[in-house]
Order: C-alpha cells, then sequence, then structure tokens
C-alpha cells in the first residue's frame, strides 16, 4: 500500500484496512477442465483442491462459441452437471459448483441463452473473440451484457495480455457504476499473464463499493497456485475479505449463488 494512494491520512485516522490474505480464499472460481480447454478431470481438480483445504471449486469452462476452446454445447453441460451431482455426492465438507465462462457476443449479446444459463450455479462472462473496438463500443458491449440477470462476474475485465496485448480502453467509471448497480463482481484475474484488475482500477472500484472475485484461470493443477499473485493484487487494491466473493463459507456462497 506505500504507493501514496491515501495510506498515510488512512494511518493518521486509523482507518487503514485489514487486508485480505491468501488463507481467507475457500476457494477458486474460475478453473478450465477437460471438458473445454483445461487439461485435467473434475475429480483430480477436486481432490487436489480438497487437500489445499478449499471448501469448494467452481468449474467454468468456456461456452460454445468459442471452437478454439472447445465451448460446451447444451450436451456437453448437462454432462457435466451430471458429472459434477455424483461426484458431490462422495464430498462431505468439499462442493463442486457448475460455472461457466460464457462469451460476450461483439452486440453485447451473450453465447448461451437464459434457458441455458440458468442451469449453471452461477455464470462468469468474458470477451475472448472480437478485440478490435472503441472505448465506447468496448464499455456498451460490457453494460449490455451486465444487464442479463444471470451473469454473476465479468473475468479479466480490460483483456490485457501483459507483453502481448494492451488493455481495453474502457469507460471503467461507467461499467463500475453497471456493476454496483446490477450487483455484478469483477475478476481479479491471477494469472501471470493477465493480473486483470490491476491494483490501480480495483482500488477504485472498491471505492464505489463493486464487489470481487479471485480466479486463477488454471488450465493445469500447478496453475491453481497462482492465486497468491491475485491476493498480492488485491491487498495493493486495498480489498480486505468482505470485498471477495471467494472468501464465504460453503453455505454463504450457495445461498449468494441461490438468491
Amino acid at each position: 500500500m506505500r504507493e501514496n494512494r491515501g495510506e498515510i491520512q488512512a494511518a493518521k485516522n486509523k482507518k487503514l484496512p485489514n487486508l485480505v490474505k491468501l488463507t481467507d480464499i475457500q476457494g477458486d472460481l474460475h478453473i478450465h477442465s477437460i471438458y473445454s480447454d483445461g487439461f485435467e478431470k473434475i475429480k483430480d481438480i477436486a481432490n487436489y483442491c480438497k487437500k489445499k483445504d478449499y471448501k469448494y471449486i467452481g468449474i467454468t469452462d468456456h461456452s460454445q462459441s468459442l471452437y478454439v476452446a472447445r465451448g460446451l454445447t447444451e450436451d456437453k453441460i448437462k454432462k457435466k452437471i451430471k458429472e459434477i451431482e455424483n461426484l458431490n455426492k462422495k464430498f462431505d465438507d468439499f462442493k463442486i459448483f457448475c460455472g461457466t465462462e460464457c462469451d460476450i457476443k461483439s452486440d453485447g449479446s451473450l453465447d448461451y441463452t437464459n434457458r441455458i444459463l440458468k442451469m449453471f450455479d452461477y455464470v462468469c462472462i468474458g470477451i475472448h473473440i472480437g478485440f478490435k473496438m472503441d472505448s465506447k463500443q468496448a464499455t456498451e458491449r460490457y453494460l449490455k451484457a451486465m444487464e442479463n440477470e444471470y451473469v454473476t462476474f465479468i473475468a479479466h475485465l480490460t483483456c490485457r495480455l501483459i507483453g502481448r496485448r494492451e488493455p481495453f480502453e474502457l469507460d471503467l467509471e461507467k461499467i463500475f457504476n453497471m456493476a454496483k448497480e446490477t450487483n455484478t463482481y469483477l475478476e481479479i484475474n491471477s494469472f501471470p499473464d493477465r493480473l486483470d484488475l490491476n491494483d490501480l482500477n480495483i482500488k477504485i472500484a472498491k471505492d464505489k463499493d463493486v464487489k470481487f472475485v479471485l480466479g486463477t484461470d488454471s488450465h493445469h493443477i500447478p496453475q491453481l497456485s497462482f492465486m497468491q499473485y491475485g491476493i498480492s493484487t488485491a491487498r495493493r487494491g486495498w480489498l480486505e475479505k468482505n470485498d471477495i466473493l471467494n472468501t464465504y463459507s460453503i453455505n454463504e456462497i450457495e445461498k449468494f449463488f441461490n438468491k
């Protein structure tokens, strides 16, 4: 926090935040499996994460139009849901949630209809194609997507790839205001190539009372350790435990998803 962003005044007023810690994280909500472009079976991911003392995970495979990532058709979704239901019967104190990383189309509509979206425990949305947009187009694309009632959070909002792709030029004030209005959480993507949102934007969003999710975007089991980088970024953005969805207990997060 030593960046001259108000921490000196906060310290004087005894209002420094109690920053989130890695041990506060109860689960990872952005993981890919062999159902799309991941390389691990769901049961292997679950067993590994249980040994890490996580209480839950969320499997967010890609949606149908992202052919390059073997996006899931409706039939594959049903098969995946059935597998997760069967695996969950074997756990007493651990839960696998079935999510999706649903693509946002160029016009801001989502890659699945609401009939399909409501099959998931939660819905993560993101942009993976159609990157040649100006600021107004990119902003409107997100604003429209956030209007969908099934959306839980936005993955890697600015879509930067460090050293390879510059972040979108977005009207972040509009997006953060809409996130607050629609109760859309924003991901801090912990993958080292992304770290998106960055710490500056996290602090701005927090000041608007926007909430967050930490996800590793893992495709291999060793990548689950990337959560530490997301935590470091979150701490630089002044985040506390109650700012982050996946610090919730199993019961709390189940209630949140059901609501």
